[in-house]
This record gives C-alpha cells, structure tokens and sequence, in this order.
C-alpha cells in the first residue's frame, strides 16, 4: 500500500468512526464532558489543543485505543504537510506518528503536545539511512530543494548546528510556534528561544554555500 492508499484508508476508516458517540470518556476526564460523538472531539481539541489531548493521551494509555485513533486523526494533516514532497514516506511516517503518541511522555511534556508529537515524526523520519551506491538516487531524499526541513536536516547533518538548536528552529519555522510557545514546548524561555534563532539563522547564512540551494 503506498502512501497515498495508507492516507485515504485512514480517512474512510474515520468517516466510519466520526459519528460513534463519544464512550464514557468524561467520566474520568471533564475536558471531553459535552461531546456527542467523535467528530467533535476533533472541534474540542482546535479549541483547547492541550487539555483534550492530554486527555486522550491517558485514556489510551490506560488501554482505550480509539483514544489514540483520535489523537492520530487530528494529527494527519502535519503528516501530510510533512511529506509533501516526498509522499512515499507517508506510511513511514503514519507509522511513526503512531508510535509517538503511544509513547508519548505526558508528565514530561504536557505543553504543546501537537508540536512535540509533530518533531518526534520528523525527528525519527530524519534518522540517517543506509549509504547507497554513489549516483544512485534515494528515493527517500526529500526534494524539497531550499525547504526549511531540507536545511535544517542537511545543517545537522553537517554539524552546524546541535540537537537542540534543530529542534529549537524546527519548532518555530516548520511547526509555526511564537517565541513564547516553542519555549512552554522545548522548557526555557521566549528570549532564549529567540536568541538561538537569531544566532543559528546568522550561522546557517554564512554556511549558505554548503546548504541545499
């Protein structure tokens, strides 16, 4: 099944489920109290991203997998944007995502839990992959010549930046946090959050010619 497929039997599966009434959920969490059915818990988490998903987080946790169906249904549109200049890593990527909420760690990161689950994905897709023969394409290279996620992958690749500084970039210019939501995301401050951009992006720029064009 390529990517694509995965993409659309996930949404037939969810057109199936969207209309099943919500199972008892509030009843241990009051931040799904009042909804009908799975739909709107969809609409709940644009309203009150962190609490809902928290809230789906433990349920599936305690062993209700269609808590985590939803977390990943609400998740698919990152995928996509994540992928969409490379679609066959969708499945990879779907499989990865799924793996990031199950193991999601809550107490740790209970703030911007969209994002950290969106850079887990990323973050695992960008793991070094084995060396090919020299002039034999990748098919799993992104394309996305001068991508901000083609960048940032190469500059660590190259040692212009470190783990945090990528995360720090990735989260502000891929994943579109303000200054004072990637901190709550990453734990430090707006200032410092800015800080690491402003020098990164003046040490990205005079390394410009080694970097994808």
């Amino acid at each position: 099944m390529d990517g694509r497929q995965a993409l659309a039997a996930l949404n037939r599966e969810w057109h199936d489920l969207a209309g099943l009434p919500v199972p008892g959920w509030s009843r241990t969490e009051p931040a799904l109290a009042g909804v009908p059915d799975l739909a709107a818990v969809l609409g709940l988490i644009r309203d009150r991203p962190d609490d809902v998903l928290a809230a789906l987080l433990r349920l599936g946790t305690a062993g209700d997998r269609l808590a985590y169906r939803v977390v990943l249904q609400t998740m698919l549109g990152k995928v996509v944007l994540l992928c969409a200049r490379r679609p066959e890593l969708l499945p990879e990527a779907i499989s990865e995502l799924w793996l990031a909420i199950a193991e999601y760690p809550l107490d740790r990161r209970p703030r911007a839990i969209a994002a950290n689950l969106a850079w887990t994905m990323h973050h695992r897709l960008a793991r070094p992959r084995p060396v090919r023969p020299v002039g034999e394409p990748d098919p799993a290279e992104p394309s996305a010549e001068g991508s901000a996620v083609a960048v940032l992958t190469q500059a660590r690749q190259l040692g212009l930046i470190d783990e945090r500084t990528h995360r720090t970039l990735w989260t502000v210019y891929v994943a579109g946090l303000s200054s004072a939501q990637a901190a709550t995301a990453l734990g430090g401050t707006p200032e410092s959050v800015r800080w690491r951009c402003s020098w990164a992006l003046r040490r990205l720029a005079s390394h410009a010619h080694q970097l994808v064009a």
